[in-house]
């Protein structure tokens, strides 16, 4: 309680220092983690969603978003703000550390890591207010009113909300404090998020606002997408976009704010994981402990869940010694698909891994070096990370508001088309911003 009194006087003081209320074109962009496009496209039994039902009769939608190689949350939504591929933006993987043992838990959660211009740089350039609640990579982003998602790496995320304050902007502000302090104890984080996200849109008005909503992927994770579970999680996740349109009714800025509902990555069902680390180990190329867990090496690997990233460094080539320890991956059919560096550049990946594999269907790749090599689950699981084009990984796009055409359907689009799309939403017409131009057909004018 102690520590709420003191956030909230802090929240007080430096409120009264924000950024004055926003005027003009406004764009509320929402991320559905995990909402691949067959849940609007071929809605299971149970979902009801009347809110992105709505959303979709009335605005134009894709059938279906190709991502970026690996289908993974951090790449994908920098993709989103900056129409870039992840070779391009720098944001190659949801982990930070190209060391083996060094680090094994951090993320890209800081925005310097960004290596393009993203749309609240743009929107900060024509002097527009932005706000963003949960997006990923927005640690000390040059964001207006920013509540990032990052977590303390040594506990489990969201554990420490102290932590998580420290890189709030502006540190703490005072509706933040409200939406945590009187947060339900049953609660779903995404409910948490959509009431800061609400306060930001009520009292501040941002041209731009950015929410992460997360708990149809972790539902998806947890068993497999369209069980009941996620249909649960989604249908939830619907009543809080209802939440964010009713926000910007009650701001009196329904005629001048389109609303876009977009999606990262889709999902497969997984039965099985493997652990290639334990072949590189046995090979000498890792080292582990005795839990399993990789300590150092001469390579370093990252695990992308659906994909598998080897790197080494410069001037060294351990390519004949990495095939032969993998070797047991190939015979037993447990690989979809394998890319050598030059192919990642040309996919747009991470230009410095050597080496990438795709899980077979039914597969996931862990970190784990503890054996078995194969591990079958005893019940079902979900997973992304594979290859964009792989049936089920295609993510959303929905657009509706006031500039937009009902009716229009883009069919199947790229990620890296949406960020030219909501800056013309915005009025920013810049033609070096991705490498797509904007989605022209949906806006009225």
């Amino acid at each position: 309680m102690l520590a709420l009194l003191v956030l909230l006087v802090a929240g007080v003081w430096i409120g009264l220092n924000t950024p004055g209320k926003a005027t003009g074109r406004h764009v509320l962009v929402i991320s559905v983690d995990g909402m691949g496009s067959s849940y609007y496209m071929n809605p299971p039994p149970g979902l009801e969603i009347p809110n992105i039902r709505r959303l979709m009769a009335q605005g134009s939608f894709a059938e279906a978003v190709e991502g970026v190689y690996p289908t993974l949350t951090y790449p994908s939504h920098t993709t989103i703000v900056t129409g870039r591929m992840p070779a391009e933006h720098g944001i190659y993987t949801n982990l930070s550390s190209r060391q083996a043992g060094k680090k094994p838990n951090d993320w890209f959660w800081f925005a310097k890591a960004i290596r393009v211009a993203t749309l609240w740089d743009e929107a900060r350039a024509r002097h527009l207010t932005t706000a963003s609640v949960a997006w990923p990579v927005t640690a000390g982003a040059h964001i207006d009113w920013d509540v990032p998602e990052i977590w303390n790496p040594s506990k489990p995320a969201g554990a420490d909300p102290l932590y998580i304050a420290r890189f709030t902007k502006p540190l703490v502000s005072l509706e933040v404090v409200l939406a945590l302090g009187l947060r339900k104890p049953d609660a779903d984080d995404d409910a948490n998020r959509t009431r800061i996200a609400a306060e930001f849109i009520r009292r501040h008005h941002p041209n731009l606002t950015l929410v992460h909503l997360e708990d149809l992927d972790a539902s998806e994770h947890r068993s497999g997408p369209r069980s009941p579970l996620s249909i649960a999680a989604l249908n939830r996740d619907d009543a809080h976009i209802g939440e964010l349109l009713a926000a910007v009714r009650d701001a009196g800025l329904l005629s001048s704010t389109d609303v876009f509902i977009v999606s990262d990555h889709g999902f497969l069902r997984v039965q099985r994981d493997l652990e290639p680390n334990l072949l590189l180990a046995r090979a000498g190329l890792l080292t582990i402990d005795r839990h399993g867990d990789v300590t150092g090496g001469k390579i370093c690997t990252v695990v992308n869940e659906g994909s598998f990233f080897v790197y080494w460094p410069q001037g060294q080539d351990y390519t004949a010694q990495v095939d032969a320890a993998l070797k047991p991956l190939r015979d037993q059919g447990l690989i979809f698909a394998e890319f050598d560096g030059q192919a990642l550049a040309r996919m747009g990946a991470d230009p410095e891994a050597r080496l990438a594999l795709d899980a077979a269907d039914g597969a996931r790749f862990v970190a784990s070096a503890g054996g078995p090599l194969v591990t079958e689950l005893r019940w079902p699981a979900g997973d992304h990370g594979y290859l964009p084009a792989r049936p089920g990984l295609q993510s959303s796009f929905l657009a509706s508001g006031p500039d937009i055409r009902a009716g229009v359907d883009l069919h199947q689009i790229a990620l890296t088309q949406i960020a030219p799309t909501l800056l013309e939403s915005l009025g920013i017409h810049d033609a070096q911003s991705g490498d797509r131009p904007p989605l022209e057909t949906i806006f009225r004018n």
